[in-house]
């Protein structure tokens, strides 16, 4: 399997699952990632063991999804000899990704210019609730608060006239911006590579919320109104959503209206709107017609009958998949896109949403315990075993 990142080396001290999963994700492409957890582990890790989120038998698979493809070191990075530690694997790695708010990174002498005087190739990688500048620099952020709430995402998802706001599904934020933060990773190399110099990459919760709902954004800053749902009545029949025999929802997304008519119309067998497929102005006056034929034709059909005749015509369309629809999906599974967890058989985890020379990705090794590696790791920065068992006895490093 290709890994465009074999033998970058990665330094990952973050917690939660925005910054995390995009250091996942440059494990994906096969990055050598250490993950450093404080001696109290990833506040990831208490999750799910306090009923946040639910699972089954106890399994953490939150931790699992933002940290596979790590080895983890477990380190007091206040202690003098932690602090060594911490400096020399700074100097090992070319890519340095954290969470910590500007005032942690101040008291633990982990900002830009503190490593950037050790290792002045260095990649740092930073990631925001609010951004890196204005009042709210200093301030904390979940994706609940700075994506969801915050950036307009629940806004625009719940209805005009519900009596509470839609919720959030589990990291709906924090994984989609971890992708994004780690193609700035990917970037901030390439420019390392073509001048020899560091740079910082900075990326946000209200960043990723603000690019995913770049459309509403834009339309308000001309309007200063909320952009509207689409009335059924200004949108093609081609493109709206309808009821199965047997309860799915279907959408149809044929937007070149004029090209997808006659197939439609023969699939489901509505010749009698054919004569009007030439025309835009003839077939706008048809809507309301085809519309209601098309409810009335998908509502005596089931699922598989439709998909085989909308198929049959190359028409454009899917069916509203629930969770375990997709686990089952062809192309998803056809495509690599869910990757088998090592350890346990029946989970399986979103793989990052890019391949290479069209192999498969795969997860190479499971999310560490906390400190799993931290013997292997000082051994390979130069530590003898002696100093090793010193190190451990003394709490500087566990595991």
């Amino acid at each position: 399997m290709t890994k465009p990142l074999d033998g970058i080396k990665v330094l990952d001290f973050s917690e939660h699952g925005y910054v995390p999963s995009a250091a996942a994700a440059l494990g994906d492409f096969g990055a050598d990632v250490i993950k450093i957890e404080r001696p109290g582990g990833d506040a990831m890790r208490s999750i799910i063991s306090r009923g946040i989120v639910p699972t089954r038998d106890g399994y953490d698979y939150l931790f699992e999804i933002c940290n596979r493809n790590k080895r983890g070191i477990c380190l007091d990075v206040e202690s003098a000899d932690g602090r060594e530690v911490f400096e020399r694997l700074v100097r090992w790695a070319e890519v340095y990704i954290t969470n910590q708010l500007p005032r942690v990174r101040r008291k633990l002498r982990t900002d830009v210019a503190d490593l950037m005087a050790i290792n002045p190739r260095l990649v740092y990688a930073k990631g925001h609730g609010q951004g890196q500048r204005g009042n709210d620099a200093e301030v904390g952020g979940y994706d609940g608060v700075s994506y969801w709430a915050r950036g307009g995402v629940a806004d625009v998802l719940t209805a005009p006239d519900a009596t509470a706001p839609a919720q959030q599904r589990p990291a709906l934020g924090d994984i989609p911006s971890g992708m994004f933060l780690a193609g700035g990773v990917c970037a901030g190399l390439v420019h390392v590579l073509r001048t020899g110099k560091g740079t910082v990459v900075d990326g946000s919760l209200l960043a990723s919320a603000t690019w995913t709902l770049a459309p509403d954004l834009a339309y308000s800053s001309l309007t200063d109104e909320k952009l509207p749902v689409p009335s059924p009545d200004v949108m093609t029949p081609l493109m709206r959503q309808y009821r199965t025999a047997d309860g799915y929802w279907i959408a149809l997304m044929m937007i070149d209206e004029g090209r997808y008519w006659d197939p439609l119309c023969a699939a489901l067998g509505l010749h009698e709107f054919a004569e009007h497929g030439a025309d835009a102005d003839s077939r706008r006056a048809v809507w309301p017609r085809l519309a209601d034929r098309l409810e009335t034709v998908m509502s005596t059909l089931d699922r598989d009958s439709i998909a085989a005749r909308l198929r049959t015509h190359d028409c454009i369309f899917s069916f509203y998949s629930t969770p375990t629809d997709v686990l089952a999906d062809d192309a998803v599974n056809d495509n690599g896109y869910l990757m088998p967890h090592p350890a346990n058989p029946d989970l399986r985890l979103a793989a990052a949403p890019v391949q290479f020379d069209d192999a498969w990705p795969a997860i190479r090794s499971a999310g560490p315990a906390l400190g799993e590696h931290s013997r292997q790791i000082l051994n390979e920065i130069g530590y003898a075993a002696s100093d090793i068992e010193r190190l451990c006895n003394e709490h500087v490093i566990g595991g």
